[in-house]
C-alpha cells in the first residue's frame, strides 16, 4: 500500500494517505492502474474512477476532469527532463462532501504535484472554496495561510481556485505539495482553514445603493454593524457615530465629512464618499467594513455584498 507523507501546518500533525477502494451510500471510487511511456516519461500507478452518483451525465463530468487532469500532467512532464511519475490519490468523505486528491510523483526531485477534485455528492455539484465558505472564502484563505506560513518561516505561495484542497470535519485542507513552498524532503504541506472562524453577512442588492456616475457600493451602517456584534452611538448636536465593539473604540465618523477615524483614533482616512443619510439611515462606502474595520467583502454572481469578519 503506497502512503505519502504530510504535515498539517497549526496542528503540526503528520499524518498518511493512502489509496485503495472507497465505496459509501452506493458511491464507490476505485483504482484504475496507469502504466504510460511516451518519449522519457514514464507515468505509472493508479487514479481514481467514480461510480455510484445519482446524476449520471455529473458523474462523467467528474471522471473527464479527473481525465484532463492526467492527460495535462502527461503534457506538462514530456516537455521536461527523462523522468519516472508516480500517481496515487485519497479519498476523504465529510457528509456529502467527497474529496479526491490525486498525487503526482516525480522519482527524479520527489516533488509531488496534487489536484483535487470536490464533489457535493447530494446536490451533483462541484464544490469550490469560494462556493464551500461563500464569496470571500478565497481572501481568507489567503489571509490564513499567508499568517501561518509566517509563524512557519515557509515561503507564502497564493491560493486560487486552482489550488488543491479537502474538506475534512467542516474544514478546509489547503494541500501544497512536496516542494512547492519549501524542501520536497519535508513532504506535502497543509494548511488547516477553520470555518468557525469566518463570519458572513449578507448585504441584499436591494438593501445598498450605488453613487451615480462612480459605481461605488453605499452600505447600511448599522444593521451591518450590529449583525457583528458593533455598537453604533449616535451623537445628534454634532452629526457623529462612534463605533464601539465589546465597550472598545473602533471608529469615529461624521455624516457629511469624508474624515474617518480608525480604532487607534489617530489616523484620519479619506474613502471614496463622506457618510451620508439616506430614509433616516446611515450609509458608507463599502471600503469602510474593508480599510477601518479590516473586513472583507465580496460580490457575489446575484449582486449581493458579502461582508465577513475573520479570525486567523
Amino acid at each position: 500500500m503506497k502512503k505519502i507523507f504530510g504535515i498539517i501546518l497549526g496542528f503540526i500533525l503528520i499524518f498518511s494517505f493512502t489509496f485503495e477502494a472507497f465505496s459509501v451510500n452506493n458511491i464507490s471510487v476505485k483504482p484504475k492502474p496507469i502504466n504510460s511511456s511516451n518519449n522519457n516519461i514514464n507515468i505509472y500507478g493508479e487514479y481514481p474512477f467514480v461510480s455510484g452518483l445519482s446524476s449520471i451525465s455529473f458523474q462523467n463530468s467528474v471522471n473527464k476532469k479527473i481525465d484532463n487532469i492526467i492527460k495535462s500532467k502527461r503534457t506538462s512532464y514530456s516537455q521536461k527532463i527523462a523522468n519516472k511519475i508516480e500517481i496515487s490519490y485519497d479519498v476523504i468523505q465529510d457528509g456529502d462532501i467527497l474529496s479526491i486528491i490525486i498525487y503526482f510523483k516525480s522519482l527524479y526531485n520527489n516533488e509531488i504535484s496534487p489536484y483535487s477534485v470536490n464533489i457535493d455528492t447530494k446536490n451533483n455539484k462541484y464544490v469550490t472554496i469560494n462556493s464551500y465558505f461563500n464569496a470571500n472564502g478565497i481572501n481568507y484563505t489567503n489571509k490564513v495561510v499567508s499568517n501561518k506560513a509566517s509563524n512557519m518561516g515557509v515561503n507564502f505561495k497564493k491560493v486560487t481556485e486552482n489550488t488543491a484542497f479537502y474538506i475534512k470535519n467542516k474544514n478546509i485542507y489547503v494541500v501544497f505539495g512536496a516542494g512547492d513552498i519549501t524542501f520536497a524532503q519535508k513532504g506535502n504541506i497543509i494548511f488547516e482553514i477553520p470555518s468557525k472562524n469566518l463570519n458572513n453577512y449578507q448585504v441584499n442588492k436591494s438593501n445598498y445603493y450605488k453613487k451615480s456616475g462612480y459605481n461605488v457600493k453605499m452600505i447600511p451602517l448599522r444593521e451591518t454593524l450590529e449583525y457583528f456584534g458593533y455598537t453604533m452611538n449616535w451623537e445628534t448636536s454634532k452629526n457623529s457615530i462612534t463605533v464601539l465593539k465589546d465597550g472598545k473604540f473602533l471608529s469615529y465618523l461624521v455624516i457629511g465629512q469624508n474624515r474617518y477615524s480608525d480604532k487607534n483614533n489617530k489616523v484620519i482616512r479619506q474613502l471614496e464618499f463622506a457618510p451620508e443619510i439616506k430614509d433616516g439611515k446611515a450609509y458608507v462606502p463599502i471600503s469602510y467594513f474593508s480599510e477601518i474595520l479590516e473586513m472583507l467583502f465580496a460580490v457575489d454572481d446575484n449582486e449581493n455584498i458579502i461582508i465577513s469578519s475573520y479570525k486567523l
